[in-house]
C-alpha cells in the first residue's frame, strides 16, 4: 500500500475516534439533563403530596369535629 492509502486509514480512524467521543459527551449531557428533570419532578410531586395531605387532614378534622361516623357498610369508609 502507498503512504496516501495509510493516511486515509488514519483519517478514518481519527474520524471514528472523534465520533465516539462526541457520542459519549452527548450521552453524558443527556444523563445530566435527565437527572435534573427527575429532581425537579420529584420536588413538584412532594409539594403536591404535602398539599394533598394537608387538605386531607383538614377534611378529616372537619368530619370528626362534626360528629359524623361512617358505617361499616359504607365503601368510602375504607
Amino acid at each position: 500500500m502507498s503512504e496516501s492509502g495509510m493516511e486515509g486509514f488514519g483519517v478514518l480512524f481519527g474520524l471514528f475516534g472523534f465520533l465516539y467521543v462526541a457520542i459519549l459527551l452527548f450521552i453524558i449531557v443527556l444523563t445530566i439533563v435527565f437527572i435534573f428533570k427527575a429532581m425537579s419532578f420529584m420536588k413538584q410531586k412532594n409539594a403536591s403530596d404535602q398539599e394533598q395531605n394537608e387538605l386531607l387532614r383538614q377534611l378529616v378534622a372537619k368530619q370528626s369535629s362534626s360528629g359524623i361516623t361512617m358505617s361499616k357498610d359504607d365503601p368510602t369508609s375504607y
